[in-house]
């Protein structure tokens, strides 16, 4: 009797959780958490309604995983983009990567925003996620001034102010989407960055 090699199956499986992440990421994105079904998932994934629930369990854990799925490429692209280069570069790379993810994933984040705005119980769902990408982030901007400011302290605030800033510019951009408005908002950051490390680097 001949048996299904252990590297088949484990394909086929990431492979149908992948599918199923896929297609409920885009329904909770389009019809929200609460309208959208199990069943539904299991529709357009082209898989049984059992499938899904043997994968993750039920609708909660499925949304928990596949909002993660969104989140984690996020910070591997900002690694592999960054990495090699100096401090200085980096802190500015970082924040023109950060404007560049949003815009480019501009309906997700929205999505996101609005879960957290209007669901309480969305919120205490992606509550430790946001904070995990948000803190990753916030960490490697904290990184690279500690290696062009003198005082460690000042580093770690200036560091929280400039992803706050950042963190405003991104929230006023949903209630003011006027190119202009954004553009204005996100050179002005970067003016302030590039006086700060200018001021504050060593030789």
């Amino acid at each position: 009797m001949s048996t299904v090699p252990t590297a088949a199956v484990t394909g086929r499986k990431a492979e149908t959780q992948a599918r199923i992440l896929r297609a409920a990421m885009r329904l909770f994105a389009e019809h929200g958490y609460e309208r959208t079904t199990i069943a539904a998932v299991a529709s357009e994934a082209a898989v049984s309604r059992s499938a899904v629930f043997w994968h993750f369990g039920d609708k909660a854990s499925l949304f928990t995983e596949a909002s993660r799925q969104l989140l984690v490429p996020f910070v591997e692209e900002l690694e592999r983009n960054v990495e090699r280069l100096d401090a200085r570069q980096r802190v500015l790379e970082l924040f023109s990567f950060y404007e560049a993810f949003v815009e480019k994933n501009r309906k997700t984040i929205e999505t996101f925003v609005r879960w957290v705005l209007e669901s309480p119980e969305l919120r205490e769902s992606l509550q430790g996620q946001l904070f995990w990408l948000h803190n990753t982030f916030a960490r490697d901007v904290r990184e690279a001034l500690e290696e062009v400011i003198d005082d460690p302290a000042q580093a770690v605030a200036i560091s929280s102010a400039l992803v706050a800033l950042l963190d405003g510019n991104l929230l006023l951009s949903f209630l003011d989407p006027d190119p202009q408005s954004r553009n204005s908002r996100q050179q002005g950051l970067q003016a302030i960055t590039a006086l700060l490390l200018g001021d504050g680097t060593r030789p």
